[in-house]
């Protein structure tokens, strides 16, 4: 094994769980969009909704990966926040579409203008690399996720029995 080479791996992986131990911190806190604070879960919820008008609850779990139960009681409770409306569809009684509500959509701007401001602060920190140094860490950083996807799927196995 080389071990200059394993030492800076290293390094990277140390990296990452600093950076994942910030993201989590990060989604913790209350964020200010405007005149509005959110929570992550909120605003993402927010973000989906206003980028997908119509979407049904079932879409919305399935695109994020989460429960249609934990998405029910989100949309319920953005509704009681009057953030979100639900309205029949016309072809079919079952399904309710989600829309923002005027307000939503002034949060739903509010938390896009946040988010360029966060994007433009984080690329000026990387202007001193160039483009090739940027698609190599992407394509690092692509070969990690798969690797942490193959580490998800055998933990998942071993508890399946």
């Amino acid at each position: 094994m080389d071990e200059k080479k394993y030492k800076i791996f290293c390094g990277i992986m140390n990296e990452i769980d600093k950076s994942y131990d910030l993201m989590v911190e990060y989604d913790s806190l209350p964020h200010h969009y405007g005149d509005y604070v959110l929570y992550q879960a909120e605003s993402h919820m927010i973000e989906h909704i206003g980028m997908n008008e119509g979407v049904t609850i079932t879409k919305l779990a399935e695109e994020l990966g989460k429960t249609r139960s934990a998405c029910c009681q989100m949309v319920r409770k953005l509704r009681n926040k009057k953030w979100v409306e639900q309205i029949r569809n016309e072809k079919n009684n079952r399904e309710y579409n989600l829309y923002l509500t005027e307000e939503g959509k002034r949060i739903f701007r509010n938390h896009a203008e946040f988010d360029l401001r966060c994007y433009k602060r984080n690329f000026e920190g990387l202007k001193q690399f160039g483009y090739e140094d940027l698609e190599k860490y992407l394509e690092i950083q692509k070969k990690i996720n798969d690797s942490f996807q193959k580490d998800v799927e055998e933990s998942k196995r071993y508890f399946e029995g």
